[in-house]
């Protein structure tokens, strides 16, 4: 049984959810807060008890957030890492001799631990940090409709309008990352949560390997590649730094055969290899019982399947702009709109003979 990322994919789902759900609230009470007397001359008067009503608002929502998150994390973690050992045990299966399982992973099992531990911690974090986020968008939402009002270009309420579109197209934002890249709440929670839980399948998948004295594995190919993955469909990587061609005892029986190891594992990844949403394989290797292949590379499908990842991003947007659609027009063009990109991302994947898959459709996908 090799190791498939698809087998955990579904793991954070959950958790993911949670939190775009909780992001969907917070746009929708956002409208509410904003629209609440708008026509009235002492709606500028009363936005600073609207702004404190919102954040209050979001500071019990990151509560209850707060006090659901850990087990969820923890619950995702911890299946990934057995997800990971099963996937090992369930491959070296088909070896002539199989090694022992191990009866107790002591070691292992405290990197899960400490996994769960700093996956807790980064998304208290994270949920600590919403009700400012939220405070700092009713600010910017409000100054946006003053100064487009005060063009006197139409009504308070459309310019309400324009502001909430522009300013929640991507969400509740002013989550970065390590490198200063702004995130929505739902992107920035799907992210971190997808890489932990990949990063633990992956790390109970090797160290399983490991423990059994397996130090080989091959890599499964699939179509329309990353660019960084395609290098290395059908070959051999090593999981204890070895490298180059090297000699092995035939599994099979007979002479020794030659394994040319393409890299180590850690290399791989350093290359962008099992990535969060890479869809490659890996399984253990067998001198003499596994076969090695090369593939070549597929820039156009890539580009293809790429345009279908930002086509199935437009329509999460358009699905979270209907979230904060105050005037009937907007909730008529956003109905338009979503009809128009379902359509054509219909057509996109007929044409390019892609997978439609709605789920990534949904809010909350990857």
């Amino acid at each position: 049984m090799a190791l498939d990322p698809s087998e955990a994919a579904g793991l954070p789902d959950e958790l993911i959810n949670l939190y775009t759900e909780a992001e969907l609230a917070l746009m929708s009470m956002l409208a509410e807060a904003i629209v609440a007397g708008i026509d009235t001359p002492e709606w500028q008067a009363r936005q600073p008890a609207e702004m404190l009503r919102f954040k209050r608002q979001a500071q019990l929502l990151a509560l209850q957030l707060q006090s659901q998150m850990p087990a969820l994390v923890e619950g995702a973690v911890a299946g990934a890492a057995e997800r990971g050992r099963e996937a090992a045990d369930e491959d070296l299966k088909a070896l002539p001799k199989a090694p022992p399982v191990p009866l107790a992973t002591p070691d292992r099992d405290r990197k899960t631990r400490a996994a769960i531990y700093a996956g807790q911690q980064v998304l208290a974090s994270v949920t600590a940090r919403i009700p400012g986020a939220a405070g700092e968008l009713h600010s910017q939402v409000t100054t946006q409709i003053i100064a487009r009002h005060s063009g006197k270009t139409g009504t308070r309420l459309d310019a309400a309008q324009q502001a909430l579109d522009i300013l929640t197209k991507r969400g509740v934002t002013g989550f970065k990352d390590a490198s200063g890249r702004n995130w929505s709440l739902a992107s920035y929670i799907e992210m971190k949560s997808r890489t932990i839980v990949n990063q633990e399948l992956i790390d109970g998948h090797t160290d399983r390997m490991l423990e059994r004295g397996q130090t080989l594995i091959v890599v499964s190919s699939h179509s329309n590649p990353a660019p960084q993955c395609q290098p290395f469909e059908g070959q051999v990587l090593s999981l204890d730094g070895e490298v180059g061609t090297v000699i092995r005892p035939n599994a099979t029986g007979g002479r020794a055969v030659k394994v040319k190891i393409k890299a180590t594992l850690r290399e791989a990844r350093s290359k962008g290899f099992q990535h969060p949403n890479c869809g490659h394989a890996v399984s253990a290797f067998i001198p003499g019982g596994s076969r090695t292949f090369e593939t070549r590379p597929d820039p156009a499908g890539y580009a293809a399947s790429q345009k279908q990842r930002a086509m199935e991003r437009d329509i999460r947007d358009t699905r979270k702009q209907q979230a904060v659609a105050v005037t009937p027009q907007r909730k008529r063009e956003l109905a338009a709109r979503l009809k128009a990109q379902r359509a054509a991302i219909a057509a996109h994947t007929a044409q390019h003979d892609l997978k439609r898959r709605l789920n990534r459709e949904r809010l909350g996908a990857r």
